[in-house]
């Protein structure tokens, strides 16, 4: 949390951090889902978005079984607007200062949804009532899903478990970082799980 927070841009009003992996298993939503209870403990608002919507896995860390509610009703909509938004987003049930808005029904096109404006307008509308924002997203080296998200980001956080990722998932790492496909990314992190 300490490292994460000096990484942060200075400008950034509410910081977006995008958590990711190179595959699944990793503990990516372990660790954002620790990070989001770390920084509201410190007593910040935070919103955790699981933006993972072909396999979510928020809903089971915080045992709310309610799959309607998430991210991909906003994402289908035209013209959306707080109230929308607002309608999607859940206590956590751990403290009051984190708020949960999962990833809902799986849907059939996720890349297609997740390239539309509404993401932008989601994050944008969460950045005026939060002091934080993470993004549990799928892992980048299996999807492209998270590539498109990544123009979100302020702050990407690759999550790493030893004895479990591949070797060859630090060329990938390495190659995203020099290309600059997790656009408006300040930095790439890699820690052990």
């Amino acid at each position: 949390r300490t490292n994460i927070r000096f990484m942060q841009p200075v400008e950034a009003k509410c910081p977006v951090m995008l958590v990711t992996s190179s595959i699944n298993g990793e503990g990516k939503s372990y660790v954002a889902t620790n990070l989001a209870i770390s920084l509201a403990l410190l007593g910040k608002k935070v919103a955790l978005v699981g933006l993972d919507i072909r396999k979510p896995a928020l809903g089971r860390l915080f045992n709310v079984s309610d799959r309607a509610r998430g991210v991909t009703q906003l994402l289908v909509r035209d013209n959306l607007n707080y109230t929308d938004i607002s309608s999607q987003i859940q206590p956590s049930g751990i403290n009051r200062n984190l708020d949960l808005m999962l990833a809902g029904p799986t849907p059939p096109n996720p890349a297609e949804l997740l390239a539309r404006e509404n993401l932008n307008t989601i994050i944008t509308e969460l950045k005026a009532k939060y002091d934080y924002i993470i993004l549990d997203t799928a892992p980048v080296g299996l999807v492209t899903d998270t590539l498109q998200i990544g123009k979100q980001a302020d702050v990407t956080i690759i999550v790493c478990r030893a004895d479990y990722t591949p070797k060859g998932a630090f060329e990938l790492f390495n190659s995203l970082s020099e290309e600059n496909k997790l656009e408006d990314t300040s930095e790439i992190v890699c820690g052990l799980d």
